[in-house]
């Protein structure tokens, strides 16, 4: 028979597994969104892991722990699995992680209750749940496959075939466009350097945070009042670290940077190029680059906005 303490020991461990449930269960609602969320898939890992961990210090004390743990360790499993690959995550899948919750928080449940967890009721409960976890691994396994094959191209050379991973090819994509930009402005290389991203398009057409950084890039491409200056630095670094990122699987780590939304945001992409401009000390030099660098609302603007600092050094 239980002691006291070991009593007390379960209970706070219940206490803390339940913490952990709702943890998973935010984090299941809607997995296909959570998969671009990074430190919330971190956290569902760390929670099964602590389950886990929990009752198998347990496991010796009290009845029933064994189940608890076999059941957090495949959910942790199989956590590991969409935490370090970027897998989109189908109806299936989803609902299968729900049946394992279901499982581990039906476990937790019964340990709560007046009777306890029996050792051979947790038994037949993991053995009936087994092949759902089976068949939830495989079908992760074969989704990772799949990504890997689609990010590996053979790619003919005279001297033979080669594998190529998605990473390398981004990277031989982008030194074309350094060689672009490395030959001047002019019509031709600006559309060579929107075909250019044509192609970044293409090597990945299911990520989307990828799709969205290439569209960026060609927007920006596209504004002619941008600079190769201005253009070649932001894009080249924001696409190269974004493309070793997508090859480790870790999407949810890239981000479109505030530099790459304000060179393609149009008309106001100049602002950026603005940004970079020294402004001359003669006040005369200043109001030409004004008058220069800005459409008749914003001179308007400015010069309200110098009025009103004049007024309120004086009063000062």
């Amino acid at each position: 028979m239980a002691s006291e303490q070991d009593e007390r020991i379960k209970q706070l461990f219940i206490m803390e597994a339940e913490e952990h449930l709702v943890t998973l269960e935010n984090g299941l609602v809607d997995l296909k969104s959570t998969m671009s969320d990074s430190e919330t898939l971190n956290d569902m890992f760390r929670a099964a892991h602590s389950v886990k961990g929990g009752a198998a210090m347990l496991g010796m004390q009290s009845v029933g722990m064994q189940s608890v743990k076999k059941i957090a360790h495949r959910l942790e499993d199989c956590f590991k699995i969409i935490k370090e690959n970027y897998i989109d995550i189908d109806q299936t899948i989803e609902s299968q992680f729900l049946r394992g919750y279901d499982i581990l928080k039906d476990l937790i449940e019964r340990l709560r209750g007046p009777y306890g967890l029996r050792e051979e009721e947790g038994e037949k409960i993991v053995q009936n749940a087994l092949p759902i976890f089976s068949e939830l691994e495989a079908n992760l396994n074969a989704l990772v496959d799949n990504i890997n094959i689609a990010k590996s191209t053979t790619v003919t050379t005279k001297y033979g075939k080669l594998n190529t991973t998605f990473s390398q090819q981004v990277k031989d994509k982008l030194k074309e466009m350094l060689e672009l930009f490395k030959k001047g402005d002019s019509p031709d290389s600006r559309k060579q350097l929107i075909e250019g991203c044509d192609g970044l398009l293409k090597l990945d057409k299911n990520t989307e945070v990828w799709q969205t950084l290439v569209t960026y890039s060609q927007q920006a491409l596209a504004n002619s009042k941008l600079s190769y200056q201005v253009l070649a630095p932001v894009i080249i670094k924001e696409l190269c670290q974004a493309g070793d990122l997508i090859e480790a699987g870790k999407v949810g780590e890239v981000v479109l940077s505030k530099d790459l939304k304000e060179i393609a945001s149009s008309p106001q992409a100049k602002t950026y190029e603005q940004k970079k401009v020294a402004l001359p000390k003669d006040p005369k030099e200043v109001v030409r680059l004004i008058i220069k660098s800005f459409d008749s609302r914003q001179k308007e603007a400015i010069a309200k906005l110098l009025v009103k600092h004049v007024k309120s050094s004086r009063n000062s």
